[in-house]
């Protein structure tokens, strides 16, 4: 133990008691008694239809909403009202446009899944079309995002949110828990460049022995078969680029895509990390070597999360992420109502956890740091003292 160690004191580890209980009620990692079959037989079949009618009333809402607030911005910036009303409008227009803007990116992820109707054909172009807005490349993340479903949790074979274990933080000399402003820095950057990270250099996700990035076809993450696939979405992120920078450059300013769409889209970028972090990193859930890892028990270790009025705006994704890892083919609308038929099934093994959004975050970073070299089932841990 070093001596910056031995000098640690409590008062040096935010909500430490806390995380102490959370230790105590840790998930259980054991295989559960009930089968997926048991889980499913819980569900109403109406659960499982997809209807495109219904999907693409959501999506016509969500659109218009954007469109709504998208005119005032245009009217907004061209106005002369003074300073102050712009100080003000601007950033509630940036907030609420990221919202929505994420509810449509979450519609796009369900098109990823064929959720959304019962075509493999409109969802792939349809979430084509609606990714590329959002500069996401759909099809590459959609294969990689199905390898993350058909592996959660697993230390070797999950694409997202893998843990960092602790002889690669003892590597980078990470292994001591950060101060406030360490840690300030951490979530800040996470927040504003993690997405990117992702999908240009793999950060966070399965270790692989050369390096991977989203846009290139003949990386690790994609078979020969998915070459098109990939090449098509990196076509579409190309020519949204080249409309967006005509805007910028001969149409508007740059100034003006700053304002009506890079915030916003940052903002998007924030929710997408936010939301998708807490999902999968909470001290309470384990994570598997192969020899403990199975499907079931991968997909029971996500987090249900309670975001309020946003649950609405993020279609339910927030609240009932385990009904979505066990069912993905389920659409939005109904993932609300199967988790309540779940949850008596599921009992010790369903998660929840109703700590406030910012708090959550600011836990999970803080102390879910690394998880030890090997062990079977493996827990996360904030400091070498552990």
């Amino acid at each position: 133990m070093t001596a910056k160690s031995k000098s640690k004191t409590d008062k040096d580890y935010f909500y430490k008691d806390e995380i102490l209980k959370d230790e105590k009620m840790k998930a259980p990692a054991e295989d559960p008694p009930f089968t997926l079959k048991d889980i499913k037989n819980a569900i109403p079949p109406h659960c499982f239809e997809r209807s495109f009618f219904k999907s693409t009333l959501y999506l016509l809402f969500d659109l218009a909403m954007i469109s709504a607030m998208f005119y005032l911005a245009v009217k907004m910036y061209d106005s002369n009202l003074p300073w102050y009303i712009h100080v003000i409008f601007w950033p509630v227009y940036w907030i609420c446009q990221g919202c929505v803007s994420f509810g449509v990116w979450i519609i796009a992820h369900e098109c990823g899944h064929y959720s959304y109707c019962d075509s493999k054909f409109i969802c792939d172009w349809l979430g084509l079309v609606l990714h590329t807005t959002l500069l996401v490349p759909y099809h590459s993340w959609r294969i990689s995002h199905s390898k993350h479903h058909k592996n959660t949790n697993r230390m070797d074979g999950d694409e997202a949110f893998v843990p960092m274990t602790r002889k690669e933080r003892e590597k980078e000399d990470e292994l001591e828990f950060p101060n406030v402003f360490q840690q300030l820095y951490h979530v800040l950057k996470y927040l504003v460049i993690g997405f990117p990270a992702y999908l240009m250099f793999h950060a966070r996700g399965r270790k692989y022995n050369t390096k991977v990035n989203h846009f290139v076809p003949k990386g690790p993450l994609f078979s020969e078969k998915e070459y098109r696939d990939v090449i098509i979405s990196d076509i579409a992120i190309i020519i949204w680029l080249v409309v967006l920078g005509y805007l910028a450059l001969y149409v508007y300013s740059i100034q003006w895509l700053i304002y009506l769409y890079i915030i916003p889209y940052l903002n998007v970028n924030m929710w997408l990390v936010i939301v998708t972090y807490l999902q999968h990193t909470d001290i309470k859930v384990p994570h598997y070597d192969d020899e403990e890892w199975s499907w079931l028990k991968g997909a029971l270790c996500t987090m249900d999360r309670d975001y309020g009025i946003l649950n609405y705006v993020f279609h339910n994704l927030t609240d009932a992420h385990i009904a979505h890892h066990l069912f993905s083919y389920m659409p939005h609308y109904h993932i609300k109502e199967a988790t309540q038929h779940i949850k008596p099934i599921l009992g010790k093994y369903y998660n929840y956890d109703d700590t406030p959004v910012w708090k959550a975050l600011w836990k999970s970073d803080s102390y879910c740091r690394f998880v030890e070299n090997h062990g079977g089932v493996r827990w996360y841990k904030y400091d070498r003292e552990q």
